[in-house]
């Protein structure tokens, strides 16, 4: 991406909203730090700089781009002049990042990893840019809080994402069929995201803490794929029944299982692992796999 750090990219931004017409947006890549978790900083830093070359290739030189956080890009464009020109914009960046992830993990790739993208057009919301990028915030907050992927511009915030009413009934009735009654909240990809997103938020609003673990299971001896399965799912419901009823789960790859543990110290967490592998030790399956822990400490949305 052909941008400045530091202030020549605020600069830059002050001056093109103050004489410029033109949008501005703020870009954010949804389940990023899910990705960077599960497959790693390294994969996760190679598809930042794919998602920056589609920016480039999407948007003219003059347009002024900058990468504002780990996983949040601004762009003032005047080389985008409608709202036709800015969802072929919105659709080409969705295909590019599909098959960069695609490169990257292949066919396994199961998180859902998409764009949401809140717009201001510039000068008819202002011309302050501190202002007009708290308004893109504002319309990319409407897109979150909608639970989807998708865009919308600031004033009355018109959401362009396809089928949404039936996306939202889609998560409505997956979160209440995967749900159990004892236990963590075990959780499928797409709705795991959004309670990520949302224990983020909380712990930076209330001050709190959360856990992130990593628990990855490996044979001892040669199994098949399906006896293999069977394993993983005894062990996640073994892990289900030991947790906390906040907290929250899922299967991350065929192997893993991603935990989420709010209002947790970090040094309780060998505490819960002992718990759960105590339960898992009565069952025969534990002789044949082993069980590798990595935890961190989920940290809030910077401002």
């Amino acid at each position: 991406m052909n941008t400045e750090h530091g202030e020549s990219v605020i600069e830059r931004l002050t001056r093109a909203c103050e004489t410029q017409k033109g949008m501005l947006m703020l870009i954010n890549l949804d389940n990023f730090q899910i990705f960077k978790y599960v497959y790693g900083a390294e994969l996760a830093t190679e598809l930042i700089k794919n998602v920056s070359k589609a920016l480039d290739d999407n948007t003219a030189d003059y347009d002024v781009k900058g990468y504002v956080g780990e996983d949040e890009f601004v762009v003032f464009t005047t080389s985008i002049a409608d709202r036709v020109a800015f969802k072929r914009l919105y659709g080409n960046m969705k295909n590019k990042l599909a098959e960069h992830v695609k490169k990257l993990v292949g066919e396994d790739m199961r998180i859902s990893l998409g764009v949401s993208v809140g717009v201001v057009m510039v000068p008819e919301e202002g011309t302050d840019y501190r202002e007009l990028f708290q308004k893109a915030d504002m319309a990319l907050e409407h897109v979150k809080q909608s639970g989807i992927q998708g865009c919308a511009f600031y004033g009355n915030q018109d959401s362009l994402p396809e089928e949404a009413t039936d996306k939202v009934e889609s998560i409505s009735r997956g979160l209440d069929e995967s749900s159990l009654e004892k236990g963590a909240l075990w959780l499928e990809y797409d709705h795991f995201s959004i309670v990520y997103r949302f224990v983020k938020r909380y712990i930076q609003t209330y001050k709190t803490k959360a856990v992130k673990v990593l628990l990855t299971i490996t044979p001892l001896q040669p199994l098949g794929d399906d006896e293999m399965a069977e394993i993983i799912r005894e062990y996640g419901m073994t892990v289900n029944g030991a947790l906390r009823k906040s907290d929250v789960m899922m299967q991350s790859r065929p192997n893993q299982l991603f935990l989420l543990l709010p209002d947790m110290e970090e040094q309780y967490i060998a505490k819960a692992y002992n718990r759960i592998m105590n339960r898992w030790s009565k069952n025969p399956y534990s002789k044949m796999v082993q069980v590798k822990l990595e935890y961190d400490t989920l940290k809030a949305v910077e401002e």
